[in-house]
């Protein structure tokens, strides 16, 4: 069984890119397991707070990260790049510095909006960012035009097209 860890880059309750993440255990593999992670309440990185002790949720995502065969990241795209949640969660999952739990792991990225560009400036940076990391990006899925690819009032993807692309980048793992 291979478990992914996934994280929402939106703090929004209701974020498309996080609706994403709630769909994908319905359209995975049968050999893997989707585990979410909330970082709602995830402090923004602060070196005074990475100690010999860190605030319990950075010991649980760390710990988290370490134990995931991969990391999924659904990030929304601000201003060409990714989200300021999706780089903070980054940043404590890679340290401490040269021995963080994300260092060297398998990744996938989406991104999702509402309009027209379909989250590719964010998959880029985010990409970029997680392959400095020594990472390997094994796949990327996005959509533009999100809102109408879920069946209504649900997490239910049903542009087959998408769901497609979450599956080959969940069998990549």
């Amino acid at each position: 069984m291979t478990t992914l860890i996934a994280f929402s880059g939106s703090l929004r309750k209701d974020s498309f890119n996080t609706r994403v993440l709630r769909a994908l255990p319905a359209l995975a593999p049968d050999d893997v397991h989707i585990a979410f992670f909330d970082t709602t309440e995830l402090p923004m990185y602060n070196g005074d707070l990475d100690g010999e002790t860190v605030p319990p949720i950075v010991a649980a995502l760390r710990a988290a990260v370490a134990e995931a065969d991969g990391v999924i990241f659904a990030t929304p795209e601000y201003n060409h790049s990714y989200s300021a949640a999706t780089k903070n969660i980054v940043d404590w999952a890679s340290r401490p510095m040269m021995a963080g739990a994300i260092l060297g792991k398998k990744s996938m990225v989406i991104s999702t909006t509402p309009g027209p560009g379909g989250g590719v400036h964010a998959i880029s940076a985010t990409s970029e960012l997680l392959t400095l990391l020594g990472g390997t990006v094994v796949g990327t899925a996005s959509a533009a035009k999100i809102h109408e690819k879920f069946s209504p009032n649900s997490d239910v993807i049903v542009d087959d097209e998408f769901a497609r692309q979450l599956t080959i980048c969940m069998s990549a793992f």
